[in-house]
């Protein structure tokens, strides 16, 4: 099923509209965003967290946006590991 979210890069506040297959693991839809868009993950570095800000749990890169209960009109906030 296809959802539709934003990115948003936390470290520079820039922000991405996508829309993606929901069996798509959310560390692809990261390396796609950093191969395909100069910029796009300035500020974050090859290590970062990400966190659902309507659940506002963290998540794992590792699983599905449908594994992560990750729904359309949801903010994906990626920001450098701490």
């Amino acid at each position: 099923m296809k959802i539709t979210l934003t990115i948003r890069n936390n470290a520079v506040g820039r922000e991405y509209d996508v829309s993606l297959d929901n069996k798509q693991k959310l560390e692809t839809t990261i390396r796609v965003l950093k191969e395909n868009y100069p910029g796009a993950m300035d500020g974050i570095g090859d290590r970062y967290q990400l966190q659902s800000e309507r659940s506002r749990r963290h998540l794992e890169a590792e699983k599905t946006y449908e594994e992560a209960h990750i729904y359309s009109g949801d903010r994906i906030l990626v920001s450098p590991f701490e």
